[in-house]
């Protein structure tokens, strides 16, 4: 990466933000990626987005058991579901790995039959039966820096909250960093299958990094389907001469592309454009050239006929975890009560993910999982307990399917240990606190501090990272900041992008986040 000053790239990030100029400058190494040294690094990222703004202390508690009967309502119901708990029925996943707590739940199921409902939920319980502890941790008391959920969205995804992008997403930032590396093998660098909060921005990145919508195969069928079938005015125009892969400016890029003839015209105008106009009419045209190269690449590769061939939500329907056989028979969804409600449609966008991983089309995947929590009613609580439950269970099969796959190109790795998995919300929601006539004031509303899980390659297994005063405020923890110097303050958005881009093998020198960042310690293993 060029060598620019503090001063020069916050001018930039806040204000010359036009993508082209950054690359032209050089500050983003144009679309030279940088490929992770770490060999424990993973080489994928999937991000699971909560809309609404969750409550994880429900799911995963770093609460002293002296402070849970001040914030968790005393056991109920939602639904027909049991809501709520006490600290005594909380559990550890494992013994403690260092000098941090263990994963901690709830143990709403029973445990000589997890499958049991009525008084028992099995919600949760996939953590334990696929074992995920060996790969996850979580990070507690994220101050978001807003309670907006548009400006909270853009905090999750690149670490700045505002109105507008000031800094890539995370997403972009690893598909640019990887490209380079992946450039033959991954035509589809970042993809959006569901985005309901909003759709994530590679602000200032080249082409290759920027987000591309695939809600379904059935969406890519019509403009990327090699198959004469879909497309029959293709035909006699499809043949494809392999050759050097050259820049907006005739130059050989070090790789190759396959062409048509229609597709190497387009490409060589560019070169005859360049140097007639301004330097942005010809960042543009390196732009435009860039995009039209990365659409040759995705139809050469056929990835229409790739995803179809490969398998999504496979270990779920041949080996369906006996805990889920009162549920229906999608694989992503839950029952509550004999019938109240049924979690159902969550399979399609969860498949779609899975293909895309397990099939190598792509670098970055973003999936926003179906309900949304901004409940903003006196049961919002109980929703939130109930259903964030079901969700992260759901979560829990996800990265149950990555840890039964093996990791294309790599012999000996699961398809979870190549790649990081992010579970997020925008921000928290209002937390619960006890009268002193013993019950419970429920606000239900938006709150600045949240969580984030980390899961996957490279993560430090069965770790609670933070904490929540009782008032749901976040605590300090011990952080690295962007200088190398530590200290201890209350984690920002800022810190769980780049704790990620670390975990992912990225140096701190090789991105900026605007208004200062730093790694939590105990979240990348050591």
């Amino acid at each position: 990466m060029t060598n620019t000053s503090r001063r020069t790239l916050l001018k930039w990030a806040l204000g010359a933000g036009q993508f082209a100029l950054l690359e032209r400058a050089g500050l983003l190494g144009s679309s030279v990626a940088h490929a992770a040294a770490d060999t424990d690094a993973p080489s994928r990222l999937a991000v699971l987005y909560i809309p609404g703004g969750y409550r994880p202390a429900y799911y995963f508690t770093p609460l002293d058991d002296a402070d849970i009967p001040l914030c968790i309502p005393a056991p109920g119901g939602y639904s027909g579901e049991p809501a709520f708990f006490t600290a005594s029925q909380v559990v550890n996943l494992a013994a403690p790995n260092g000098p941090y707590k263990p994963l901690r739940t709830w143990q709403s199921w029973n445990p000589a039959d997890p499958a049991a409902r009525g008084s028992y939920s099995p919600l949760m319980y996939g953590f334990s039966h696929f074992a995920l502890h060996e790969q996850l941790s979580v990070l507690h008391g994220i101050d978001q820096g807003t309670n907006d959920h548009a400006s909270a969205f853009i905090s999750s995804m690149c670490g700045v909250a505002g109105a507008d992008y000031r800094a890539p997403a995370v997403h972009s930032v690893i598909a640019n960093h990887l490209y380079e590396k992946y450039r033959e093998s991954r035509p589809l660098p970042f993809v959006v299958v569901t985005g309901e909060r909003g759709m994530p921005v590679g602000m200032g990145l080249p082409s290759h990094a920027s987000p591309v919508s695939v809600p379904s195969i059935e969406a890519l069928r019509p403009l990327l389907s090699a198959k004469p079938e879909d497309n029959a005015w293709w035909r006699g125009l499809d043949a494809r001469t392999e050759g050097p892969e050259l820049n907006a400016r005739g130059q050989p890029t070090g790789s190759t592309l396959k062409t048509t003839t229609v597709e190497r015209f387009s490409l060589s105008r560019a070169q005859q454009l360049m140097d007639r106009s301004t330097a942005k009419v010809d960042s543009y045209l390196e732009g435009l050239h860039g995009s039209l190269s990365s659409v040759s690449r995705v139809l050469a590769t056929d990835v229409v006929s790739m995803l179809e061939g490969t398998k999504g939500i496979d270990t779920l329907k041949t080996n369906r975890p006996a805990y889920l056989s009162s549920y229906l028979s999608e694989s992503f969804t839950y029952t509550f009560g004999l019938a109240n409600f049924h979690l159902t449609g969550l399979d399609p966008r969860m498949d779609l993910a899975l293909r895309l991983l397990k099939s190598d089309l792509c670098t970055s995947v973003h999936v926003s999982l179906k309900l949304d929590f901004d409940t903003h009613n006196g049961m919002g609580h109980g929703y939130s307990c109930a259903h964030g439950r079901g969700l992260m269970d759901c979560v829990a099969r996800f990265l149950g399917e990555l840890k039964a796959a093996p990791a294309p190109g790599k012999p000996g790795k699961t398809l979870l240990d190549d790649t990081l998995v992010l579970v997020m919300s925008e921000f928290g929601r209002s937390w619960a606190s006890r009268n002193s006539d013993g019950t419970y004031s429920l606000p239900d509303d938006h709150h600045p501090y949240t969580s984030v899980c980390f899961a996957g390659g490279n993560v430090a297994g069965n770790r609670q990272v933070g904490s929540y005063t009782p008032r749901g405020l976040g605590v300090p923890v011990d952080i690295i900041e962007e200088t190398g110097q530590p200290s201890k303050r209350v984690p920002r958005s800022a810190d769980v992008v780049t704790t990620a881009l670390r975990i992912m093998g990225m140096d701190s020198h090789q991105f900026f986040i605007p208004g200062g960042y730093g790694e939590v310690v105990g979240l990348r293993k050591a």
